[in-house]
């Protein structure tokens, strides 16, 4: 992974790490829904596409991983 990327994944592992503290669950949610969009444009990540997908997640496991973790918050 790139210097750049890994200066970013921290940056929005931060970021989720402040949204989750808010208590508001709309608000909660709608940050999230914009950390995700965020997180799909700055390292293009496949929204669709089975194949896509699996060789995203084989390539860049730590984002991948991230990106599964602020999915799943939004259910919490």
């Amino acid at each position: 992974m790139r210097e750049e990327d890994k200066k970013n994944l921290e940056a929005l592992q931060e970021r989720f790490t402040e949204i989750k503290a808010c208590q508001n669950r709309k608000i909660r949610g709608d940050r999230l829904d914009g950390l995700l969009t965020d997180m799909e444009s700055a390292f293009d990540i496949p929204r669709r596409g089975h194949l896509r997908i699996e060789a995203f997640k084989i390539a860049f496991p730590d984002i991948w991983s991230l990106y599964k973790t602020i999915t799943n918050e939004r259910w919490a």
